[in-house]
């Protein structure tokens, strides 16, 4: 393993993944209080900010790469190894955020809105018209377990739910930031040697 590589990938990885972990809670405070706040505006930011989120690690991963000699190889463990400790970043520094913001700012009103949400007489008909009772049903009682979780539970579920989705996007994210060998020196001699000799 290159370790001078693997030290560069870490410390990318670390840099980038505050930028990433700094976009998600922007997109996660965008939108919670767009949403439990009745801002259309807010809302309308907080979609704007969820394609950021799903275009940003693409990004990073070719700016990393960006960053590397002309000549430097990424094996995929390393490219993997980059973007997995990115996402770890990113997902550690929203965490602290929405504690933080689930103990000092919200105190359930995000849970109590999408309570009142789902109580609504116009959102039973809607689930009445297409069938889905049940559903509904499902969703208030997940909702109920919601509101009885601690900030720090609540915070907890939502990393658990980061982690799964950056395993996911780890890998096709990792293609991005993966190359193979660019040296470009046998290349240029076989190409100097022919400019030399012509025959």
């Amino acid at each position: 393993m290159d370790f001078e590589l693997y030290k560069i990938s870490r410390d990318f990885s670390l840099e980038y993944g505050t930028i990433l972990g700094i976009i998600w809670l922007i997109t996660f405070f965008t939108c919670i209080n767009g949403m439990v706040g009745g801002n259309a505006l807010l809302m309308l930011f907080g979609m704007g900010f969820m394609g950021i989120c799903a275009l940003m690690p693409f990004y990073l991963a070719w700016r990393y790469k960006q960053h590397l000699r002309a000549g430097d190889r990424v094996p995929m463990s390393i490219a993997w190894l980059f973007t997995a400790l990115m996402f770890f970043y990113a997902a550690i520094i929203a965490g602290v955020g929405e504690y933080l913001y689930f103990q000092y700012y919200d105190k359930g009103r995000a849970v109590e809105f999408f309570m009142q949400f789902l109580s609504s007489p116009e959102t039973e008909a809607q689930y009445k018209m297409i069938g889905a009772t049940d559903i509904l049903e499902q969703s208030r009682k997940a909702l109920t377990e919601l509101a009885s979780l601690s900030p720090l539970d609540l915070t907890l579920n939502l990393f658990a739910n980061n982690l799964f989705i950056a395993l996911l996007l780890s890998v096709p994210v990792a293609m991005v930031a993966h190359r193979k060998c660019r040296d470009l020196k046998p290349f240029a001699d076989a190409l100097n040697n022919r400019n030399n000799n012509p025959s």
